[in-house]
């Protein structure tokens, strides 16, 4: 028997900033609630308890549990995306500079998802790569890396540029989501962060920024 998938959509898109406010303390609530009962004890009264709303408020906004985690894990990689492009289109950095934020950022917000919402995270994921707006970011994504590395390397072929900006986003999500499963420091995940752009930056190529220049 094929087993039916929840309905992750929100009930309402709240429009006025009351309602806006309550659909933020609900998605607020629920992360508590994941760090403080886990996964496997999440459930919608616990989070209408600590939102300090009922149950019945709550699913005015959201039909179960499952729709409240995908909106949570929407939200960060809603988040985690306009931090990348603010790197990526910051002109004050060279592209070694920016793969090395970008890896720093994307490592630690992945070691701090994975904190907050623990074996629910995967279970979140599974459900976000199966929505339309996963499709489109991850075009978006392709796109906007695609571009970052026909920038760094002008001379590049376009095949290559393509292949070099799937390597990169494959590469950070691969091993940064290994990173943050192994309950590292700040500083042990920093370093990997580092390495892994630097490794990156080494093997397509790209010229050193002002400051490695000088070294």
């Amino acid at each position: 028997m094929t087993r039916r998938k929840p309905n992750l959509r929100p009930r309402k898109e709240p429009r006025q900033r009351r309602s806006r406010r309550m659909r933020d303390d609900i998605l607020d609530a629920g992360v508590r609630v994941l760090q403080r009962e886990g996964a496997l004890r999440f459930t919608t009264p616990r989070v209408a308890e600590a939102a300090g709303i009922s149950v019945g408020s709550l699913y005015q906004y959201f039909p179960n549990k499952q729709a409240i985690i995908f909106a949570i894990h929407s939200l960060a990689v809603e988040r985690a995306w306009a931090q990348v492009q603010a790197i990526l289109g910051d002109p004050r950095w060279s592209a070694r500079e920016k793969l090395q934020r970008i890896a720093r950022f994307f490592f630690l917000a992945e070691s701090s998802d994975v904190a907050q919402m623990g074996t629910a995270l995967h279970e979140a994921e599974i459900y976000f790569d199966d929505q339309p707006e996963h499709r489109a970011l991850d075009k978006q994504v392709v796109e906007r890396f695609t571009i970052f590395v026909s920038d760094a390397l002008p001379d590049a072929s376009r095949s290559h540029v393509e292949f070099a900006a799937h390597l990169i986003i494959t590469a950070l999500e691969s091993v940064g989501k290994s990173v943050a499963r192994r309950g590292l420091t700040q500083h042990e995940i920093g370093r990997w962060a580092d390495e892994c752009a630097a490794m990156l930056a080494n093997h397509l190529g790209m010229p050193p920024g002002p400051r490695q220049g000088q070294q």
